[in-house]
């Protein structure tokens, strides 16, 4: 039984960041002339975050859930999943926590936002500028800030059962479905900032706007309002952007 495979999939995605596109958790850089010179798709983009990033405490649920099931179902799902929706991600984890471990190890890592990135061919140049990019959109969307709430309440829960002297078997489940539950979620400001630099990539190494449709529905759903998903068989969870970092 492995129980670490959360903290293994965010080291090698951090790995794989770092070497495309270098530091991604930094401020935003200043607006000026020696910009690298993004791609005007992306450039939207970057102004669409910026929108985003103003709009407080709304989300708009009908058409996330559209967009979800439209995800699924081009991934090949006979029927598109139930959507919950949930406060926070302490309700997510009292949530799943009922599950109890046995069933949340059957439970496939979650997938729906997630692709396998394109092969794409990057020159010295390219990598600067997508560096430059990953700064400038993770100043927008804060991956690194949301994913430490979602991570709060495995934090508190393993904090718990220790000051509580709890039983060795008892601390090893408790941690167990943590690691579990983070396998089950997707922070959509950690993939949005993967999904445009990606964008950029694609787009200057002239792949065609076909290509990025999969990135898009990553953006798009941080767009609307939405935060973080879990991915249960049939039920997909979900917490909007009442979330506060």
């Amino acid at each position: 039984m492995k129980i670490d495979r959360r903290s293994f999939l965010l080291a090698a995605a951090c790995l794989a960041m770092a070497k495309l596109v270098g530091p991604t958790f930094g401020q935003p850089r200043p607006s000026g002339s020696d910009e690298p010179p993004w791609h005007p798709f992306t450039r939207s983009l970057l102004d669409r975050a910026r929108q985003a990033s103003l709009v407080d405490g709304q989300a708009n649920t009908a058409l996330i859930e559209r967009l979800i099931h439209q995800e699924v179902l081009t991934q090949g799902y006979a029927n598109p999943p139930a959507i919950k929706w949930l406060a926070d991600p302490f309700d997510v984890f009292e949530y799943l926590g009922c599950l109890g471990l046995d069933e949340l190890l059957q439970i496939d890592p979650a997938h729906l936002w997630r692709r396998a990135r394109q092969q794409m061919l990057v020159d010295d140049d390219r990598i600067n500028s997508a560096a430059a990019l990953g700064s400038r959109i993770a100043g927008l969307v804060r991956p690194a800030e949301h994913d430490s709430a979602l991570t709060a309440p495995k934090l508190l829960s393993k904090a718990r059962v220790m000051a509580e002297n709890a039983s060795v078997e008892a601390i090893f489940k408790v941690r167990a479905v943590a690691a579990q539950i983070g396998w089950l979620e997707t922070c959509l400001p950690v993939a949005v900032a993967q999904a445009v630099t990606d964008i950029e990539l694609l787009l200057s190494s002239g792949a065609p706007k076909e290509s990025i449709h999969h990135q898009l529905e990553v953006f798009e759903a941080y767009e609307l309002g939405l935060i973080a998903t879990w991915e249960t068989p049939g039920v997909v969870l979900c917490v909007p952007r009442t979330l506060a970092v």
